[in-house]
């Protein structure tokens, strides 16, 4: 377990904080580097494949995230302990992706599944320690997305469109990611002890983060069965747009988690987050309608505009979801993980149901409402849940 927190000057945690939003901001512009490119260089068919794809990377690494650096994050778990932990998970988030790839009948995208090894191990080392350690993670992650946009381009100019161009982005970045998170101690055997005696509390976490992605990845799915070609790619490419908005909510989430470690939320603080949601939505709404701009066939030819039904649809998900971290910040602090999971399965029924009623799944609207129906369930349910739990004192877990 992690000894409390020492005190700070507001001056450190200010800067620590925007170091933090840093991080994660290059990350999505990284995300939206490779997304916005392979949008160009790939075949559309091939790119509706790496759309399903990434996204299920994207739920799984996020499941990972759950059980893993937010256990660290929120003070129930050692650092030493999340680093074994996350090297299972990393390894669960590789097979999980090789079975996805197999499904797709995509053999280059079998290959970038291994890699994902690499860069999950990694992404709990950038999680969990950028905060103290932010201008290395920046230089790191910079010159990594450096070398994987030269690689991929160059490749894509020697030979043309390709499936195989995303090796040129995974393979690349492989090699990287392992240099740090290759140093760590740890291994299987010891991952699945500290999971293991962790069980109590993993099991609903792992459940919530589970239910969580799959309203996504199976409208993705759907859409791509059943839509024309194209439709899964125009609503991962509306995520990606998004991208700079995701991003400040992954920061916010770390940010909230570590101070619901330290004691409950005001009612300011509650206050302030609720004017948070509603620029939210506003940002993602601006966003979006960008897509109804000349700009966006001519940056992204063959891609349709987004309808919108569609931007309102993908505008209240987020904001739903910006809602969510000051219950289940609280929830996860007292150890009330079985009312975070209920609330998971609640949302998950609802986003399954209005799944129903839109099918069959022939637009990028279709996906928006099918998970903004669950992001709503979930906040809903979660502030319900905080509502009716009596409060508890949060007290830092004792040192090792």
């Amino acid at each position: 377990m992690t000894s409390p927190p020492t005190p700070t000057r507001s001056g450190s945690r200010i800067g620590r904080g925007l170091g933090v939003v840093l991080v994660q901001a290059l990350n999505s512009a990284t995300t939206v580097a490779q997304m916005a490119m392979f949008a160009v260089v790939l075949p559309r068919g091939d790119f509706d494949d790496y759309a399903v794809w990434i996204t299920s990377n994207m739920f799984l690494v996020g499941l990972g995230q759950a059980i893993g650096t937010d256990r660290v994050i929120i003070g129930r778990r050692t650092e030493a302990d999340g680093v074994r932990s996350a090297q299972v998970i990393a390894l669960a988030v590789m097979l999980a992706q090789l079975g996805v790839a197999v499904a797709l009948d995509n053999p280059a995208l079998m290959v970038c599944s291994v890699a994902v090894f690499c860069y999950t191990t990694y992404d709990f080392q950038r999680f969990v320690r950028c905060f103290d350690e932010a201008s290395r993670f920046l230089r790191y992650d910079l010159a990594v997305l450096g070398a994987q946009v030269v690689v991929t381009v160059g490749v894509w100019v020697l030979v043309g469109d390709s499936a195989w161009l995303v090796l040129g982005w995974w393979v690349v970045g492989a090699p990287a990611w392992l240099v740090l998170s290759g140093r760590e101690s740890g291994g299987v055997r010891a991952g699945l002890q500290v999971l293991r005696a962790d069980l109590r509390e993993c099991l609903p976490l792992l459940g919530d983060a589970a239910l969580a992605g799959v309203p996504l990845v199976v409208a993705l799915a759907l859409v791509r069965a059943q839509g024309a070609e194209g439709d899964a790619s125009a609503a991962r490419m509306a995520f990606t747009i998004l991208g700079p908005i995701t991003v400040l909510g992954i920061s916010a989430r770390r940010m909230v988690y570590q101070r619901t470690a330290s004691g409950p939320l005001s009612a300011g603080f509650a206050l302030k987050w609720a004017v948070v949601v509603v620029v939210t939505f506003i940002g993602c709404a601006a966003l979006l309608s960008l897509t109804r701009t000349p700009l966006y066939p001519w940056a992204f030819p063959g891609f349709l505009g987004l309808t919108w039904w569609a931007i309102l649809g993908f505008s209240t998900n987020h904001a739903a979801m910006f809602s969510t971290l000051l219950p289940a910040a609280s929830l996860r602090a007292e150890q009330r993980s079985l009312q975070v999971g209920i609330a998971r399965v609640l949302a998950t029924l609802s986003a399954a149901g209005v799944g129903v009623f839109l099918l069959p799944f022939d637009a990028a609207s279709d996906v928006a409402w099918c998970v903004a129906a669950g992001s709503i369930a979930y906040a809903g349910s979660l502030y319900v849940a905080r509502s009716l739990t009596p409060r508890v004192a949060v007290e830092p877990a004792p040192g090792p």
